[in-house]
């Protein structure tokens, strides 16, 4: 069977725009509510309560709770079963910044378009520009002060996760950016379907897409590591997409 294969974002909407820079220890709160209590109705109460302890009542209560819980605890429906994967599998990245980055393209399309951004900044310039970024997230999306602070938001995300470092003016991706395991890369190219709102994409794909460029994928997805999405041929290769199974 085959699928019609994409490479490059549907013209959807992003969505929901990612206005709050979130660090990793409030990633991991959200991580951890969700693997404790992700199927109980008391979860999105229960982040509240745990976020309390990291940050102000308000963002408890508010945007910050609501970015959070959308990554991990209560994830739209598309990316239900890839989030619920990786919380089954936290083993295949210890360090987390790897579950955390696909995550956030999974809920996030808009932070999607802003990891394209800074991925082909890197593969051009070899290093980012955030005012760059900003104007050409602005550019695609629409010049408007939420994407503009949006887009900000994204790139500090990145940067608190470790995976932009400071060059002068500009930002680097680290030079200890984290590998994804074998086991990650069929994951991540479901996050790249849903960031990308397609509905597959050629099977080596993770290894080049800039949205992943700030940490390395060495390889193509093997057999069946990531049980999620089935190979199809088409043409002279293959090509990713959801599985019917």
């Amino acid at each position: 069977m085959s699928r019609r294969s994409a490479t490059s974002r549907t013209t959807s909407p992003v969505g929901m725009v990612l206005d709050r820079a979130l660090t990793p220890d409030l990633l991991d709160v959200a991580m951890l509510v969700a693997i404790d209590h992700g199927s109980s109705p008391d979860a999105r109460r229960l982040l509240t309560i745990a976020l309390r302890d990291h940050t102000s009542a308000q963002e408890a209560e508010g945007k910050t709770k609501k970015c959070l819980s959308r990554i991990w605890v209560a994830p739209p429906a598309p990316a239900e079963k890839m989030v619920r994967w990786a919380l089954d599998h936290l083993d295949a990245d210890p360090d987390r910044r790897i579950l955390h980055l696909g995550a956030m393209l999974a809920t996030f399309p808009f932070a999607g378009t802003v990891c394209g951004v800074v991925g082909r900044q890197l593969h051009v310039e070899g290093a980012v520009d955030p005012m760059a970024v900003r104007t050409q997230v602005c550019a695609i999306l629409g010049d408007r002060s939420t994407i503009d602070v949006g887009a900000r938001k994204v790139v500090t995300t990145l940067r608190y996760l470790g995976l932009l470092v400071p060059d002068g003016r500009r930002l680097q991706a680290s030079p200890n950016r984290p590998e994804a395991s074998r086991e990650l890369i069929g994951w991540l190219s479901h996050a790249l379907l849903l960031t990308r709102q397609i509905e597959s994409l050629a099977v080596d794909e993770a290894t080049r897409a800039p949205e992943l460029a700030v940490i390395r994928v060495p390889g193509s997805p093997q057999g069946d590591e990531y049980s999620l999405l089935e190979t199809f041929s088409e043409g002279s290769g293959g090509v990713l997409a959801p599985s019917r199974r």
